[in-house]
């Protein structure tokens, strides 16, 4: 049975926990906070003729979401990190020449996405410690909801993502921190339209969004 995507990497993230420790202090950290989504949707929406609709385009609702990230330091500077929050829920509408009747909602989704990157620490920069790193994303479409597009679907989807941030340290274990990442991310929904018909309709969207995340990091 091949095993789920988020599966494998909530896998690959526990995987560090049999690597050796590399000092006295324990490698592990968990930081958790509030996370600003922020998408650049980009979409494309085909009749069932496979012709793209002209101007038409789908909005994606930005969401505020709770953060959970676990932490393990490889090596020094080098820390691998999975990251994950509570699931929002999106809505998506009506842009461009789409029409909105008759509710501009065409309809929610409710996801969830998760992160394994590798970041790289610059040391003390002053008051704080600077970071850079790059990974993967994958977000698992967990529930559809229909408005003006009924039996919507959408695909689950893999990402690539760049993530930069600083932790301020309050104490040897405690610190406060800011995360930014841009995740590169596309899916692609379909339903149809019980206002013309029932005809059906699919729609190519980018969804890009930016994560920002301030919150608290303790390491054990």
């Amino acid at each position: 049975m091949t095993p789920h995507p988020l599966r494998a990497i909530l896998i690959a993230a526990a995987a560090a926990a049999a690597l050796p420790a590399l000092a006295q202090d324990s490698p592990w950290s968990v930081r958790a906070g509030v996370a600003a989504i922020r998408f650049s949707p980009d979409s494309t929406i085909e009749l069932p003729t496979g012709v793209p609709v002209p101007g038409a385009a789908v909005g994606v609702k930005n969401n505020t979401a709770a953060a959970l990230e676990i932490g393990y330091e490889l090596a020094h500077d080098w820390t691998l990190r999975f990251a994950m929050g509570n699931p929002p829920t999106t809505t998506l509408s009506a842009a461009g020449t789409l029409p909105p009747a008759p509710t501009g909602t065409l309809g929610k989704i409710r996801y969830a996405p998760a992160m394994l990157t590798l970041t790289y620490g610059f040391g003390d920069l002053g008051p704080i410690r600077p970071y850079v790193g790059a990974g993967v994303n994958y977000t698992w479409v967990m529930k559809e909801t229909d408005g003006d597009i009924a039996r919507l679907k959408a695909d689950n989807a893999w990402g690539s993502v760049l993530q930069a941030g600083f932790d301020v340290p309050l104490s040897r274990q405690w610190s406060l921190f800011f995360d930014a990442r841009k995740v590169f991310v596309k899916t692609q929904a379909r339903g149809v339209v019980p206002a013309v018909g029932n005809v059906p309709g699919s729609a190519r969207i980018k969804l890009d969004p930016a994560i920002y995340v301030v919150g608290v990091g303790y390491r054990f």
